[in-house]
């Protein structure tokens, strides 16, 4: 079995599509904020939560008590749109903006409270939770002042629009810069281990003598699981949560089995041939119809070479529930062939006679020994069965057979020993009768003249 040959731009691009399909599926970050979660459970309340305002996201928000980080991004969302659409201005953000209840920070926009600065929100920003609470209000305050503009101005709103989706943009890279440089080196590290591997394993097979198509298979298994286990792990340091991978590729499998199950089914059945080792390249074999040389064994299907020299690929399933002929599991094959003597002949004369010719025919194995047995009284000859073993590729089969056959008629022809063929016996039961209808019905002119009397002899 050869190992396929690897398509870096097609491995790549698969890389890629899998690499969209967990962004889209498998990160909490894509769920938006701005619809209302289910109660989480409670460990949730150690989560983080994106307040997505007017397409920006603002900043995150962790659980705060029962209420979990999704519940309160809502809340905090549901009283910015209320600010919105209110007519009461709200003035650039300032320190006099922040207010105290039992010590703890409370952001207000316009009069209205909007939020509580938590320690644990603190904790996460590595800053006060005055700092905080001053930064998370300036920009909720210009998210509330753009989105009005937005509304009373389409053409500006749009430019709003713009620009902050360029700033996020740009501030989701920076952010994502190091992430990327991590996933890069390690997708070059687990390369560069798939590739060791595959040396280290191609050394030891070859060292232990395992079968080329099996020293193969085992080659793309290797290089195969370590990328699959690297990509994984590429795919994690790009922030893609483990759970969301395995389910992604989950139910990618699953569809993929459903689709090419029978694809999947000969390459099963084509490692079981291999682990099995019921036949090697170079092995003479028939299956069903089809009998050749088997060439190779591929993931899906083998290469049978027949002897008018056709190529014929059989999938490896075939092969696997058919009923398969070996001709050289053995190194020696036995033919045999009849051949018919005399009744008057000295049987044991010709046994002896066409066992030497045998014997002396050049490919015919000296052990397992030769032999001649009496096989059959046929109805004009005495049909002597001739048996021998030869190596058991085809085409000793039919050489050394051929010569055998002529070896053994020559030395019958020399010695004398007759090799007739049928004879058919034909027994009339009143001659005399078939003789008088047969005068009768030929003409006078044909009729033999009786010898004359007295003619001198």
């Amino acid at each position: 079995m050869q190992m396929p040959r690897i398509n870096k731009k097609r491995w790549i691009g698969l890389t890629l599509v899998v690499v969209l399909a967990l962004m889209v599926t498998g990160t909490p970050a894509a769920v938006s904020a701005q619809s209302p979660a289910p109660p989480p459970a409670s460990g949730a309340a150690n989560l983080y939560a994106p307040v997505r305002f007017e397409g920006r996201t603002l900043f995150e928000v962790s659980g705060s008590g029962p209420e979990s980080a999704a519940a309160r991004a809502n809340r905090i969302i549901r009283r910015l749109q209320t600010l919105v659409t209110r007519n009461e201005p709200v003035r650039p953000f300032g320190p006099s903006d922040i207010r105290r209840k039992d010590g703890q920070p409370l952001i207000t926009l316009g009069g209205e409270t909007v939020m509580m600065v938590t320690r644990a929100d603190a904790e996460d920003s590595l800053a006060t939770r005055d700092e905080l609470a001053m930064l998370w209000g300036q920009k909720m305050a210009s998210a509330v002042a753009d989105a009005r503009q937005l509304r009373e101005n389409p053409l500006r709103g749009a430019g709003i629009l713009i620009r902050n989706s360029i700033r996020d943009l740009f501030v989701s890279t920076v952010q994502w810069l190091p992430r990327l440089g991590v996933a890069l080196i390690l997708a070059l590290i687990f390369w560069g281990l798939a590739k060791f591997m595959v040396w280290a394993v191609c050394g030891i097979s070859t060292r232990a003598g395992i079968d080329p198509n099996l020293r193969q298979l085992i080659r793309a298994l290797s290089f195969y699981g370590t990328w699959g286990v690297g990509t994984v792990a590429v795919l994690s340091a790009l922030g893609l949560q483990t759970g969301g991978i395995v389910a992604t590729l989950g139910i990618t499998g699953f569809v993929l089995g459903f689709a090419f199950k029978d694809i999947l089914s000969h390459f099963l059945a084509g490692m079981m041939l291999l682990l099995g080792r019921q036949f090697r390249i170079g092995d003479q074999i028939v299956v069903k119809e089809h009998e050749g040389t088997v060439e190779q064994i591929e993931l899906r299907a083998m290469h049978l070479r027949t002897y008018d020299n056709r190529l014929v690929i059989i999938p490896n399933g075939e092969v696997f529930t058919s009923v398969v002929t070996s001709n050289t599991a053995s190194p020696h094959r036995r033919r045999e062939f009849v051949v018919g003597i005399g009744y008057e002949q000295d049987i044991a004369r010709a046994q002896r006679v066409a066992l030497e010719a045998v014997r002396a025919t050049p490919g015919v194995l000296a052990d397992p020994p030769a032999d001649v047995l009496v096989d059959e009284l046929a109805p004009s000859t005495v049909n002597l069965r001739v048996r021998f073993f030869m190596n058991s590729l085809r085409a000793d089969y039919l050489k050394v057979g051929s010569d055998c056959i002529r070896h053994v008629k020559e030395t019958f022809d020399r010695e004398g020993i007759s090799m007739p063929t049928d004879i058919q016996t034909l027994v009339l039961s009143n001659a005399a009768e078939a003789a008088e209808a047969v005068q009768a019905v030929l003409p006078a002119s044909h009729t033999p003249a009786a010898p004359e009397r007295g003619r001198a002899a």
